[in-house]
């Protein structure tokens, strides 16, 4: 093990090291090309800092740049991040899983502006991946790393930080796009601003035919299962001064899905629907104090989740029938104290209450006997303090420090810590970092507090949070103005994972090692062309039986090329993911199953007919490869979409 990490250490440098020459001779005399754009980030430090400046791995997926793929469903946005894979369970609708860094997917914690939005009725507080929506966002901000200093719980392989549009300029457009599989997308956005008061709003909806959750290729399974979903987003800001503003957001959006009873032969199910609600809502004061020395922004977050599955008899399921319904509920009250002590050191300290609340209930009946699952109204708190140092002793080097302390009213305290540094020296293109945390995951309300049933006890309300530490050590260059490279070797130890055990119910028994490469470059050799690639080695481990963890491929790697000019653009991109292990649920004992790598192609072009009005064509997996996410689940061919976006004003 210790000789393949070796090889893969060294093939790496060696390509950070002595590929640039190759490529990047020629750029170094072009200084009227266009340079690669730095961006601004808030996620690493919970603080706007300068990406350059930043020690944590963060990725930044600028969504207007990426216009028209914005319009597209998470795995074509997340496939363009190193260390990051997506997998779902079925098309559009299906379940959703993020691995980062081989973390499980309730590793990951997903914000909108700092505001949690994993499900608290989720049975391990997993993100909702229907809920999965782009209206009024600027970015996402993709974090990873331990996190739990900065965030709390749920942070321990990173976060996903949906970071909303600024209603700065007076702006109106309307995007409309039509595709195969009965596909329709259509959104409407408008930003206005005025001297103290600023508003925007968004409104889209998506609905698709689909294809079959349960994948056509396995017999029995022919029906194809749809998507739809509808949102609205609002946003107000009113600056009383130039010391003090109040910012309000709210969010609704309604989703219904088409599912299938499992993947594999025979899995079609034409009546499994589940419809999804969500609300959310954040209110932000921001004042400052001592002529700025002293920011504080008080932050009140509300989310509202709800699930319902509705599943009637059917000829293949004849005397089989469903109904469920899951709500949750998160209130965040966050109190965040920016104090600027000197240009060269900044501290941030604050408290953060949160309280999650869920209940449920199953009714399932079959010929053979009838089933019911009821989880009465439960609720936890978890007050945390938190404290950062961010420390630059000289032009180009920055530490960063901090600790958090969280009381659970169930296990009691969590302690966590980070520590950071980065060094950056002017003029020499080259930035060395290096990050060591420790995360914790609370345990879910249904993993403390699930009734037992006639097979035994589920949930175990003496449950210890799941923790990790984990480190990372990067190296990035920018050989020129218009090339750079990123290189990063990251490792992972998870303990007291939490898993379920028939007979005995959930215990904190699991350990897993996840470790790897993330390597990167980006280039721009001309101004109507730019491209950037991404590379990933991953060893994802189960310690208990020394065997890699399902569904993380140990390879994988994307290619996002484009190329503009006057008023074209044409984007290519390229998706590759190899080989990984899964199991084949449909047959009893489940069987371990390799799931072949595959690449996939994507083509995009855009045209501005006029200066408010641009036509756009959209064609995924090109050459129509055959390829599964999931053992047994489907996966759409070939794509097309078609559209138009009109800029108002």
């Amino acid at each position: 093990m210790k000789k393949n990490l070796s090889a893969h250490l060294c093939l790496s440098l060696i390509l950070f090291l002595f590929f640039p020459h190759f490529l990047g001779a020629r750029t170094d005399d072009r200084p009227q090309n266009e340079k690669i754009h730095h961006e601004v980030v808030v996620t690493a430090t919970r603080l706007e800092t300068p990406l350059k400046e930043t020690a944590s791995a963060i990725s930044v997926l600028n969504l207007e740049s990426l216009f028209p793929l914005k319009s597209i469903a998470p795995e074509n946005l997340f496939s363009l991040v190193p260390g990051v894979f997506y997998a779902q369970a079925g098309p559009a609708g299906g379940a959703g899983s993020l691995y980062l860094r081989g973390g499980n997917s309730e590793h990951t914690l997903f914000m909108i502006d700092g505001v949690e939005i994993n499900d608290p009725a989720a049975p391990s507080r997993s993100f909702n991946f229907n809920l999965f929506n782009l209206g009024l966002v600027d970015r996402l901000e993709i974090l990873r790393g331990p996190q739990s200093t900065l965030y709390g719980s749920d942070a321990l392989a990173g976060v996903v930080n949906f970071v909303s549009s600024e209603p700065d300029r007076n702006h109106s457009e309307f995007y409309l796009s039509a595709g195969t599989q009965k596909t329709w997308q259509g959104a409407f956005s408008l930003s206005r601003r005025g001297r103290n008061f600023s508003y925007e709003l968004g409104l889209n909806s998506w609905t698709t035919a689909g294809v079959s959750a349960a994948s056509k290729y396995y017999p029995g399974n022919k029906e194809a299962d749809g998507f739809s979903q509808q949102a609205l987003a609002f946003k107000i800001k009113y600056e009383l001064s130039p010391d003090f503003s109040l910012t309000w957001q709210t969010r609704g959006l309604l989703s219904e899905a088409d599912l299938d009873a499992f993947g594999g032969p025979y899995g079609d199910d034409p009546n499994f629907k589940q419809k999804s609600a969500f609300l959310f809502e954040r209110l932000e004061a921001n004042f400052f104090l001592f002529q700025h020395r002293w920011e504080q922004k008080l932050i009140f977050g509300v989310e509202v989740n709800q699930r319902k599955n509705h599943n009637d008899p059917d000829e293949w399921h004849p005397g089989e029938s469903e109904r469920a319904s899951y709500s949750g509920t998160f209130y965040k009250l966050d109190w965040q104290n920016n104090l600027f002590l000197t240009a060269s050191q900044t501290v941030i300290f604050g408290l953060e209450f949160k309280e999650e609340a869920a209940r449920s209930e199953d009714h399932y009946s079959s010929p053979f006997g009838s089933y019911e699952s009821f989880f009465p109204r439960k609720q936890t708190g978890l007050l945390g303090f938190y404290f950062q140092d961010q420390w630059k002793p000289a032009k180009g080097l920055s530490f960063t420090s901090g600790f958090r302390l969280d009381q659970h009213q169930e296990f009691g305290t969590a302690l966590t810590y980070r520590l950071a540094a980065n060094f950056a020296p002017a003029g020499t293109g080259w930035k060395i970092r290096a990050t060591l945390g420790s995360g914790f995951k609370a345990p879910s309300l249904y993993q403390l507090y699930a009734p037992a049933s006639s097979f035994g006890p589920i949930g175990n309300s003496l449950l210890k949070p799941e923790k990790n530490t984990g480190w990372d050590a990067g190296v990035e260059r920018d050989w020129s103005q218009h090339f750079s490279t990123a290189l990063t070797y990251f490792e992972n130890r998870y303990r007291n994972l939490i898993q379920f055990y028939f007979g005995t119910g959930y215990l904190n028994l699991g350990r897993a090692l996840t470790r790897g490469l993330e390597a990167s470059l980006r280039f721009r050799p001309f101004t109507t062309f730019y491209g950037e690639a991404g590379w990933t080695w991953l060893q994802a481990l189960d310690l208990d039986n020394n065997e890699a963890l399902i569904r993380r491929p140990a390879h994988s790697g994307f290619a996002h090329l484009v190329y503009s000019r006057k008023k074209l653009r044409l984007g290519l991109e390229l998706n590759y993911v190899g080989e990984r292990t899964d199991f084949n649920y449909s047959s009893y004992p489940a069987e371990k199953v390799t799931l072949p790598a595959y690449l996939l192609t994507n083509l995009n072009f855009k045209y501005d007919l006029s200066e408010k009005l641009e036509a756009f064509l959209l064609i995924n997996n090109l050459f129509n490869v055959r390829y599964e996410l999931i053992y047994g689940y489907g996966t759409p061919g070939t794509t097309i979409s078609t559209g138009l976006r009109l800029k108002l004003f």
